[in-house]
């Protein structure tokens, strides 16, 4: 702990605006600080590894549900076991990626309860990046772990030949994934700006979101289909690029090349969560506390 507090008084100790605006210095200052709560982390190796093992456990129900439906019926939707755990791999790396790096968004609540944020808006910092790098879930690597074993395991079932094509798509679906997830996180976070406690709504959207994503959309009602591709794109964290990594036809009547557009939904999700973000910003009150 004494390795982020060093840290964030250096970053306190700047004061220059126009050095502190450069981008590179934003990623020195990012990684400073990783590295400061990492170290901070792992220091009590044994509570770190419970707290790893807890992410792991507390997942893989998610995947026992799936087991336990395939035990009664050989396909769902059409789609085999082997291509279910796919989707539900693809998405739980995705939101694994996500969760690790939004903790400090999850937080934000707390910060405009306690009035602790008036202090964020008296630092040289922008709010995003202060909140951004306030905290990190480094134990979410356990569902991230859990995620690769079982695509792993689906891969070799299924017998899926890994050209680099393939597996170019499927590492810019997984970062492409968690930018959407971390977007829903940003713009749940900037809710609690009008409502000051976080809109349990986003939990849809985020944990609901992943168990959603893990299986095929043949089996959800046509509003939710389209919901879930042109509102919230939950489709393009995994759905439409395994339809090409699996060599399946879409059955929405697609063109094949939408599973690559996983990062222009990312870059626009993204740019959303930015927006609302900066209007969240400008209308904060303080709660006077």
């Amino acid at each position: 702990m004494r390795g982020i507090e060093e840290s964030e008084s250096r970053i306190q100790e700047r004061k220059d605006p126009s050095e502190i605006s450069d981008f590179r210095d934003h990623l020195r200052l990012y990684r400073l600080l990783l590295a400061a709560r990492s170290r901070g982390q792992m220091q009590y190796k044994f509570s770190f590894a419970l707290r790893i093992v807890n992410a792991v456990v507390a997942t893989v129900v998610d995947f026992v549900e799936i087991l336990v439906i395939f035990g009664r019926i050989p396909v769902l939707g059409g789609w085999s076991l082997g291509e279910v755990a796919v989707l539900y791999a693809m998405a739980a790396m995705s939101f694994a990626l996500a969760e690790t790096f939004a903790r400090g968004f999850e937080d934000l609540s707390q910060y405009i309860v306690q009035g602790t944020f008036d202090r964020v808006l008296t630092r040289p910092l922008g709010a995003f990046f202060q909140i951004f790098a306030s905290d990190l879930a480094l134990w979410k690597v356990g569902r991230l772990a859990q995620g690769v074993l079982i695509l792993a395991v689906a891969q070799r079932s299924l017998g899926i030949e890994w050209s680099p094509d393939k597996l170019a798509m499927l590492v810019s679906a997984l970062i492409s994934g968690g930018v959407i997830f971390f977007a829903i996180f940003v713009v749940g976070a900037a809710s609690c700006f009008w409502t000051v406690q976080t809109n349990e709504v986003v939990n849809v959207f985020t944990n609901g979101g992943v168990v959603l994503s893990s299986y095929p959309l043949e089996i959800y009602h046509d509003w939710l289909k389209r919901f879930v591709t042109f509102v919230v794109p939950l489709a393009f964290v995994d759905y439409f690029p395994a339809l090409l990594i699996l060599g399946r036809p879409d059955p929405l009547g697609l063109p094949p090349w939408v599973g690559l557009l996983s990062p222009v939904a990312a870059a626009i999700c993204g740019l959303i969560a930015w927006q609302v973000w900066a209007i969240g910003v400008r209308h904060y009150q303080s709660t006077g506390s």
